[in-house]
């Protein structure tokens, strides 16, 4: 059997597979600029119309992102160092003020943008996460891409993220687990509170008790040794895997789904062009099979021979029998 047809047919399939590959990261492409443009487009929207102390304002601004975000991280490490050290005396209060006196640096600054600024409702309406950024100067280093794409960014998120509650019932499951957990925690309560050698005594510690059962940690500081006490701990541990599970295979399949979504549009013309080409050879083959039948003397006389079909792209031209070569005649027999 000649190898030359399959090493065709596996060349062919190969360049298919690079062609889609290549629509695919073209469309990508095409789908990140789309959404940078409508990031942009939505923050010259909030920004509304410019005028020149605005203008000025944000050259400011973008002068001093850098020595702000050096602030936050210095904040940051303040209250790291107030909150985990038992330092005493001056070492204590020069950090404490410190976290202070940061704190009202940017919250000084704050606040004379805002003064400065002209339209304020508009230019807050830009810069929505900015009260964050002065509560926890912390994240003062957002102001490095720019308060206003991180505004849009945290838009996004929370869109995203309401979207992924959304998805399939999540936000019910959710809820009723949470149900549960409340429950839960006070059943265990009622089983231990009065049983000898127990460590759930109030609620405080069966609501930690059943936190760490249903997200399967399992820490031992607190666990039932009543009967009751147990029963409820094993349906709270069957919640916490069915809701791990859940969880898990909701989170897939809304980013499945959205991939399938933005591949939509190619996967739709790449069935078309299969569905094209299918109904293509179907009527080549129907027209050869008619070709076939009509043998010789299988025609009606009188009747014209069906035409022979197109001959397949690539495939040698047929001679036709108008210009095949005659036979030789018959020599005439010898006496």
């Amino acid at each position: 059997m000649d190898p030359k047809p399959k090493h065709e047919e596996a060349t062919s399939a190969a360049l298919e597979r690079i062609h889609r590959l290549e629509r695919q990261e073209r469309d990508r492409l095409e789908h990140e600029l789309a959404t940078a443009d409508q990031r942009a487009e939505l923050i010259d929207q909030r920004r509304g119309p410019t005028d020149p102390r605005r203008e000025k304002l944000k050259s400011i601004e973008h002068v001093i992102r850098f020595p702000m975000a050096v602030l936050g991280v210095a904040w940051a490490i303040c209250g790291i160092v107030v909150l985990t050290t038992r330092a005493s005396g001056g070492t204590s209060q020069v950090f404490a003020i410190s976290l202070f006196v940061i704190w009202f640096v940017v919250f000084l600054e704050t606040a004379l943008r805002y003064i400065a600024v002209t339209d304020r409702r508009r230019y807050f309406a830009s810069r929505q996460i900015e009260p964050v950024l002065v509560v926890l100067p912390f994240f003062q280093v957002w102001r490095i891409m720019g308060v206003e794409r991180a505004t849009v960014l945290w838009g996004e998120g929370v869109e995203r993220f309401l979207a992924i509650l959304g998805h399939r019932g999540l936000f019910r499951v959710l809820l009723a687990a949470a149900g549960l957990l409340f429950l839960g925690a006070w059943l265990v309560l009622l089983f231990e509170k009065n049983a000898v050698g127990s460590n759930i005594h109030s609620y405080h510690d069966a609501l930690w008790w059943a936190v760490v059962t249903v997200t399967t940690v399992g820490y031992g500081d607190r666990f039932p040794v009543s009967e009751g006490g147990r029963a409820v701990a094993v349906v709270l541990m069957l919640v916490g895997i069915g809701l791990i599970g859940v969880l898990t295979a909701t989170v897939a399949s809304f980013f499945v789904q959205e991939h399938t979504d933005a591949n939509k549009d190619l996967l739709k013309a790449s069935h078309e062009d299969l569905g094209g080409r299918l109904d293509d050879i179907a009527s080549r083959l129907t027209r050869i099979e008619a070709a076939l039948a009509g043998g010789p003397g299988s025609a009606a006389p009188g009747a014209q021979p069906d035409p022979l079909p197109d001959p397949l792209p690539g495939a040698p031209p047929s001679a036709s029998p108008a210009s095949a070569p005659a036979a030789p005649p018959c020599a005439p027999p010898t006496p």
